[in-house]
């Protein structure tokens, strides 16, 4: 049975709270996103990446109260916290984890609409609209992710009020699911992601990041912006990310090699994410070389053997 609207927590995701008059300068020049002129309401994907412009980390930028945070993989949140406040110096800047503070929460579906209009918040109709409230009696946020016709929301509530949440949503016709279902919306959105076994393994335009709005070629520098400037404006990137489909076990893991016919056993491409498909298949996002693109009858497969078809992805694909 198909379920059309559901809600997941997702306790995967980490809140890197970025606070202090000096924040968005700090974060200007270590991230690839602009977050000085970001507009009141939007958010962005970004990354943090080493000189060598090497990601990180991938992150949602939210601004919000008198912070800046940042939405990522809770297993990197120490990781980006350390890098960061290496730059600090005698800037006034705090970086704090505040993952503990929220619940987060994936809605998707018309329902999840009308249950946010509920609360009191304005219809959010455009790709990464956030809107919100933050008081001492009242903290609640909501973005709206990048969707294939179908409303899908980050919400984010205060820690104490999870139970009400949970129960609110579901008096509202959101079915509870598990989280695997977010990770699959986010495969078909095409959305990019790093988690530890793939830290320093991509350079963000592998990713796609510049074909989500998550790299900034205007902006001025930052750290590794010489190396991502350099691949974007002499052409000389060679693996970008693509959607794949497949069926059978094991599900491949993030890190996970993906092998071609015809590549005598090379590896070709690296998993990025994956989630089940609920019909005893799965879904991946997967950084490959781009020359097999070009070859019509390659047949790209998983470390156990598995066949994967190539699926299209919901923006331009650039190959260059």
């Amino acid at each position: 049975m198909i379920i059309e609207n559901w809600h997941t927590p997702l306790p995967e995701l980490g809140i890197l709270a970025v606070s202090g008059k000096d924040a968005a300068k700090l974060l200007q020049g270590q991230t690839t996103c602009d977050i000085v002129g970001l507009p009141p309401g939007q958010t962005t994907l970004g990354a943090l990446c080493t000189p060598k412009g090497r990601s990180i980390a991938l992150f949602r930028v939210l601004r919000a109260e008198d912070k800046i945070y940042l939405l990522l993989p809770a297993e990197l949140l120490e990781t980006v916290q350390k890098r960061l406040r290496m730059y600090i110096l005698r800037d006034d800047v705090k970086c704090d984890d505040e993952t503990w503070n929220w619940t987060i929460f994936g809605l998707f579906g018309a329902k999840s609409t009308e249950a946010l209009q509920t609360l009191g918040l304005p219809l959010l109709t455009q790709e990464n609209e956030a809107e919100g409230q933050g008081s001492f009696y009242t903290r609640f946020y909501a973005i709206r992710i990048p969707d294939a016709n179908t409303p899908r929301f980050l919400v984010l509530v205060d820690k104490q009020k999870t139970a009400g949440m949970c129960r609110f949503l579901e008096a509202h016709g959101l079915v509870r699911q598990e989280p695997s279902r977010w990770a699959l919306e986010d495969i078909r959105a095409g959305l990019p992601s790093v988690w530890t076994a793939t830290v320093e393994e991509f350079v963000p335009q592998m990713l796609n990041l510049d074909l989500v709005g998550g790299i900034s070629f205007n902006k001025g520098c930052y750290t590794g912006q010489e190396i991502i400037a350099r691949a974007h404006y002499l052409g000389s990137l060679k693996r970008r990310m693509v959607r794949l489909m497949g069926m059978g076990e094991p599900l491949p893991q993030v890190g996970d090699s993906l092998q071609a016919e015809g590549w005598e056993g090379k590896t070709v491409g690296t998993v990025v994410r994956s989630a089940p498909d609920g019909e005893a298949g799965f879904e991946l996002l997967a950084v490959v070389n781009t020359s097999l693109l070009e070859e019509r009858e390659a047949i790209i497969k998983t470390a156990s053997g598995i066949g994967l078809t190539l699926s299209p992805l919901p923006y331009p694909f650039r190959t260059d």
